[in-house]
């Protein structure tokens, strides 16, 4: 591949194919984040789940898919690692599961300084960036996640 293509989730993750669909994004990114908003209201005790593997938290008003014009949302830098992949797969069954009030929203996952996949699942939005065929093919030829092509 010579170009940046961008391919859309046109159903939610659900069930087997969330799980491998996490299973591959922690499997070939380094770390992902999520995000919370001051003006909504989080489980606190599952956000504690991930202490442990947290690179770093940061304020900002952008984010992969995102400006907002609202207060400083905080991103949560997190490890991609086996206990990880558990705590993604324990406390959701969707992606689209990743909302307020009980989870941190809009999944980003990062390969390299890249985002290769972001959501904004409050707006049940997400979408692969692929720059390598390598990945490009590991998403296509995942079973029940229907991706469509955004036009050049």
């Amino acid at each position: 591949m010579k170009t940046m293509e961008t391919w859309v989730v046109a159903e939610n993750p659900q069930g087997e194919v969330y799980r491998n669909l996490m299973r591959v994004l922690v499997d070939y990114s380094d770390k992902f984040y999520f995000v919370t908003r001051k003006e909504l209201s989080y489980d606190q005790n599952k956000l504690k789940l991930f202490e442990p593997y947290m690179i770093k938290t940061y304020k900002t008003k952008e984010w992969a898919g995102t400006i907002t014009l609202g207060p400083h949302a905080t991103v949560y830098e997190i490890e991609a690692n086996e206990q990880t992949y558990s705590l993604l797969v324990e406390l959701a069954d969707s992606l689209y599961d990743w909302v307020s009030p009980e989870l941190p929203e809009d999944l980003t996952f990062i390969k390299n300084g890249f985002e290769w996949f972001y959501s904004t699942t409050h707006e049940a939005f997400a979408c692969f960036c692929f720059r390598n065929a390598f990945y490009k093919s590991l998403m296509l030829t995942m079973k029940g996640l229907p991706l469509e092509k955004v036009a050049d």
